[in-house]
């Protein structure tokens, strides 16, 4: 089922600008999804140089959905280790 992640002092303006600018995988480190940051990582660095530049596209993406993660979690709500915000993004993070 994964770790559960609780953190009421998230500021989902830090973590969203975070991965937008750590290409996509440091707000979700600093959120406690590891393993997600990890994936992210090598999907923009890795997935980006093989489509030249095409997955660069995900940055944004990963980064509102830190941000709308880290408001759940600053509204005091739990969050899993592999949660997301959109659905068709389990397909890439389960």
């Amino acid at each position: 089922m994964g770790e559960m992640i609780t953190n009421p002092q998230a500021n989902p303006m830090m973590l969203g600008g975070l991965n937008l600018i750590g290409l996509g995988g440091v707000g979700y480190f600093l959120m406690g999804q590891k393993k997600k940051a990890f994936v992210t990582w090598a999907i923009v660095v890795l997935g980006g140089m093989c489509t030249f530049g095409l997955l660069y596209l995900f940055v944004p993406l990963a980064a509102y959905d830190a941000y709308l993660l880290a408001q759940r979690l600053a509204q005091g709500e739990t969050i899993r280790e592999n949660e997301n915000s959109f659905p068709f993004l389990d397909m890439i993070f389960r």
